[in-house]
C-alpha cells in the first residue's frame, strides 16, 4: 500500500516557535512515521532558525515568509531567477489587469459583507493562484491598476453606507494587508491525500485551493479559536477604525472560507467546537480529538528545591497569557505565605509586555516573590519543583501546560480558558480569568494543605494516563488520515 502523503500547515509555530501548537506538530509527525509530510509554514520572515530537529519522513518543507522581504515570490518558489524576471517583464508589459479585478471585488464585497457566495470565493482562489502563477505578485500589487480598483471600491462603499470614508493611511493599510497575508497562497502545492491546517487562518488558504486543483482533502485542527483571539489582539492595538474594520472583515472572512471547505475539523476540545457550530459549522462534520502527551517523560521525577512553598507557571511572556495576574497573585499569597516563590519559565516573546510587568513587579514590591526564570529546555523539572502549578491565561484551546503538570502529579490552579474544565475539574482549581483573588485563594489552599494537593496530583496523573496519552492522540489522527484520504 502506498504511503498516506499529507502536507502540513501552520502560521507562527512549527518548526520555528515553540508553543503548544508546536509541540502538538512535533509529536504528531514524528510517531506517525509511516507518513510523508511535507511542512508548509507560514512564517514571520525568511531568516528565522527551526526550533525541532525534522524526522525523516519530513520529506520537503515550503517556507512562507509574509514579512522581511520586498519580493516575496524569491524565499517563496523554488524557482530560478530567470523565471521571476520573466514574470515582472511579463507583468509589467501586458499586464492582465481585467482577469483579475472581478476577483478583488468579490474579496472586498465579501471583506465588508456586501455578498455571502463562499463557493464562489473559493473558485476566485484558485483563479488567482493561477495568476500569480503567471504573472508577478509584487509587481501586480504596486501597481497603479490593481490601487485604483481597491480605492474606487473602499471609497464607493463608504459613500453608500453613509459612514466616515477612510484615510489614506487607511487606504494603505487595508492594500497592505491583502499583500501580505495573501503571500500565502503562493506556493506551488505538491499533490497530496491529505492537506491539514493547525488554524482556520491564512495558512488554511492552501489548503482550499489544493482541495479544489488537486481533489485534496482537507483537515483543519483548531488548538485556539482563531478568530476570537485575532479579535483579542486588534482590541488592544490601537489601531485606527477603519483600518481594524477592515483588518477583522479580513480575519472574518478568512475564517469562515477555512470552516466552509474544510472536510473534517477536528477541534482539540469541546469548548472549541461550540464556538465553530456558533459560526455555522455543521456538527457532524466536527472530530474532537484531544491533545495527548508522553506520560513517560511528564512524570513525578526528584529535582533540586530551594526549601520555599514554589508556584511554577510554563508561558510565554506575552498579553495573552496575562503574565499580570500571575504577579498579583504572588503579591496576595505571600502575605499570608511570606517566603513563597513564584517561578515563570518561558520565552519572552513581547518585549514591551514584558517591560510592563517589570514594572509591575516593582510597583507590587514582589521581588522576593517572583523570578522570571526565562525559557527552558527541560519542562519537566519545571513543573517538578512546584508545590502548585498555575496558568493564567486569558485565552487558550486544550493547552499542554496544564495535561503536562497534571501528568508529572502537580495540582493546577488554572483560569477557566478552553477546554481546561473538560480535563481539570475535580482535580484541580478553575478560576474565572484575571481574577487574582481567585487565583491566591486556590493556591494558598493547597500550600496549606500539602497533602490534599499530593492526593489530588496523583489523581490528576490518573485522568491523563486513562485518555491524553500521545498515543490516544496519534491512534485518532491516524484512523483519520486513513479515512480522509480513502486507504481504510
Amino acid at each position: 500500500m502506498a504511503r498516506i502523503k499529507v502536507v502540513w500547515t501552520g502560521e507562527g509555530t512549527y518548526p520555528y516557535a515553540t508553543g503548544g501548537v508546536s509541540t502538538w506538530a512535533d509529536l504528531l509527525i514524528k510517531e506517525l512515521r509511516n507518513i510523508d509530510f511535507v511542512l508548509l509554514p507560514i512564517m514571520m520572515h525568511p531568516y528565522m532558525q527551526t526550533k525541532y530537529d525534522l524526522p525523516p519522513n519530513v520529506v520537503d518543507t515550503i517556507n512562507v515568509p509574509l514579512w522581511g522581504t520586498e519580493e516575496p515570490t524569491e524565499y517563496i518558489k523554488n524557482i530560478e531567477f530567470a523565471r521571476i524576471y520573466q514574470a515582472k517583464l511579463k507583468t509589467h508589459h501586458e499586464l492582465d489587469i481585467a482577469r483579475i479585478e472581478p476577483i478583488i471585488r468579490n474579496l472586498l464585497d465579501h471583506i465588508f459583507r456586501i455578498r455571502e457566495d463562499l463557493d464562489s470565493l473559493g473558485d476566485d482562489l484558485v483563479r488567482l493562484y493561477d495568476y500569480f502563477n503567471e504573472f508577478d505578485y509584487y509587481e501586480v500589487f504596486r501597481s497603479q491598476e490593481l490601487w485604483q480598483i481597491y480605492k474606487d471600491f473602499m471609497l464607493r462603499y463608504y459613500q453608500e453606507t453613509q459612514h466616515n470614508p477612510p484615510t489614506v493611511f487607511d487606504l494603505i493599510e487595508g492594500l497592505r494587508y491583502l499583500f501580505r497575508f495573501f503571500i500565502a497562497i503562493l506556493p506551488e502545492l505538491p499533490k497530496a491525500d491529505v492537506y491539514h491546517s493547525s488554524a482556520a487562518a491564512f495558512c488554511g488558504l492552501p489548503c482550499i485551493i489544493a482541495k479544489k486543483k488537486h481533489g485534496s482533502k482537507y483537515l483543519l485542527t483548531e488548538h485556539g479559536i482563531y478568530i476570537r483571539e485575532q479579535y483579542l489582539f486588534a482590541s488592544r492595538r490601537q489601531l485606527p477604525l477603519r483600518t481594524k474594520e477592515f483588518l477583522l472583515g479580513l480575519i472574518t472572512l478568512v475564517s469562515k472560507l477555512n470552516y466552509h471547505f474544510a472536510d473534517v475539523i477536528s477541534p482539540v476540545c469541546n469548548y472549541n467546537k461550540r464556538w465553530e457550530i456558533k459560526w455555522g459549522v455543521p456538527e457532524e462534520k466536527i472530530h474532537t480529538i484531544y491533545n495527548g502527551i508522553d506520560v513517560l517523560k511528564f512524570k513525578k521525577v526528584p529535582v533540586k528545591r530551594d526549601g520555599r512553598p514554589t508556584v511554577v507557571m510554563v508561558a510565554r511572556f506575552e498579553a495573552l497569557k496575562d503574565i499580570e495576574t500571575f504577579i498579583r497573585c504572588a503579591k496576595l499569597v505571600a502575605r499570608q505565605i511570606p517566603n513563597v516563590h513564584f517561578k515563570l519559565y518561558g520565552p519572552k516573546v513581547d518585549e514591551e509586555y514584558y517591560e510592563k510587568c517589570m514594572k509591575l513587579v516593582d510597583e507590587l514590591e514582589v521581588h522576593e516573590n517572583f523570578t522570571y526564570m526565562g525559557p527552558t529546555s527541560n519542562p519537566v523539572a519545571a513543573y517538578n519543583e512546584a508545590d502548585v502549578v498555575m496558568l493564567t491565561s486569558i485565552s487558550e484551546a486544550f493547552p499542554f501546560v496544564v495535561i503536562e503538570a497534571m501528568a508529572c502529579e502537580k495540582v493546577v490552579v488554572s483560569s477557566d480558558v478552553g477546554g481546561t474544565k473538560e480535563v481539570l475539574e475535580g482535580y484541580g482549581v478553575i478560576v474565572k480569568p484575571k481574577d487574582y483573588e481567585g487565583f491566591a485563594k486556590g493556591v494558598i489552599e493547597f500550600l496549606q494543605n500539602p497533602k490534599k494537593a499530593q492526593e489530588l496530583g496523583k489523581a490528576a496523573r490518573q485522568v491523563i494516563l486513562n485518555g491524553f496519552t500521545t498515543e490516544d492522540m496519534v491512534n485518532n489522527y491516524w484512523n483519520l488520515y486513513k479515512k480522509m484520504s480513502g486507504h481504510g
